[in-house]
């Protein structure tokens, strides 16, 4: 989901969170605070999505976890007023999301089992939650996929997204030195290391001779991984994340780790820690290595515009609704969306897509 425009913008919006916190606000949480055509967005909805946000990566601050709530709900709205435009089987996927539920459910062994492996997973406390968690990660998958050019819409085929012709290739390998340079590559895990038993001293020994086992060869970064309870996979370097963070994964090396410290061996004994799985410094191609890597980022930079596009397109014909209750929230969606919020009414739909 970090393709549109909307998530682009996520760095600027951070600096004008603060005005419009749905938690500061004193009002109730099932007032409406957001409408994007008869798609509503209620304050507790905001904290819900942040909570969950926070639960999947608790790396990421409080204030962005907010941000990205916004985001995310602004742009699942527009997503879903799109959908039926670009005949997308929202029906179907209703009765999948149920059926994957059941499943999931019937796997677990038990409703209770269920609850605490997806609580503890995506930060989800009921059926329902994880239920529309399920189904709007369906819709939204495939209506981006119409928008890239990987999905057919019904009785209209795919849509057609220029592949780049060797002379642009040539071109750009020449004088994009971005181009020329393989990228990068930084990947990092965030592991937590639950307490089983009554001992944190026991938990505490079990972490150190892994991490020593690490250090001396007898086992792979996979396999530490493998050893945590919960691992969070992470590429590039880290945003809007703790400074210990920020200032360990920049200069790394593959297998190094650092402990969180927020880590504790007490009665809620967790380990926390960050570990490098690797980091390779970038190196120039040849010609012939790199036109096949210059035609798969051209097309993706196309596939990315198309989607660029089709945000701005529905974000302008959408009518979003925003309440006046939280001083600078109009001010906030404007700049996510790109365009003034007019004042205009709740409950009125927009123009079709």
């Amino acid at each position: 989901m970090k393709i549109s425009r909307i998530l682009l913008v996520l760095g600027a919006l951070l600096c004008i969170a603060p005005a419009v916190i749905a938690q500061q606000s004193g009002i109730a949480d099932e007032t409406v605070i957001i409408q994007v055509n008869d798609y509503l967005i209620t304050k507790a909805d905001i904290m819900d999505e942040a909570r969950r946000l926070l639960h999947q990566n608790p790396l990421i601050a409080q204030q962005a976890s907010e941000v990205r709530a916004y985001t995310n709900l602004v742009q699942q709205g527009l997503l879903l007023q799109a959908a039926a435009k670009l005949a997308v089987p929202l029906e179907q996927y209703f009765a999948l999301a149920d059926e994957f539920v059941l499943k999931e459910i019937e796997r677990a062994g038990s409703i209770n089992n269920f609850l605490l492996e997806k609580n503890n997973e995506l930060g989800v406390l009921e059926i329902e939650e994880f239920r529309d968690y399920i189904y709007n990660n369906y819709a939204y998958t495939h209506v981006l996929r119409i928008v890239a050019g990987n999905q057919q819409t019904a009785g209209k085929g795919f849509r057609v997204i220029l592949e780049p012709s060797p002379e642009e290739i040539r071109r750009e390998y020449k004088e994009n030195h971005e181009y020329r340079m393989s990228p990068a590559i930084l990947k990092w895990s965030y592991l937590k290391f639950y307490q089983k038993g009554d001992s944190a001293q026991a938990h505490k020994d079990m972490v150190d001779k892994a991490l020593t086992d690490l250090e001396n060869g007898a086992i792979s970064v996979q396999e530490l991984i493998d050893l945590a309870d919960d691992a969070i996979a992470n590429t590039g370097q880290p945003e809007d994340t703790a400074t210990w963070v920020l200032d360990f994964v920049s200069s790394a090396s593959t297998g190094a780790y650092k402990i969180g410290p927020k880590s504790n061996f007490g009665s809620q004994s967790t380990v926390a820690l960050v570990v490098i799985t690797e980091n390779t410094p970038p190196k120039e191609y040849s010609f012939a290595e790199a036109q096949s890597i210059i035609a798969k980022r051209l097309m993706g930079e196309r596939k990315m515009k198309a989607m660029d596009d089709f945000f701005k397109e529905a974000a302008t014909k959408a009518n979003i609704w925003v309440t006046d209750d939280i001083p600078g929230l109009k001010d906030f969606i404007s700049q996510m969306i790109g365009r003034d919020i007019l004042a205009n009414t709740p409950g009125k739909n927009s123009e079709e897509l």
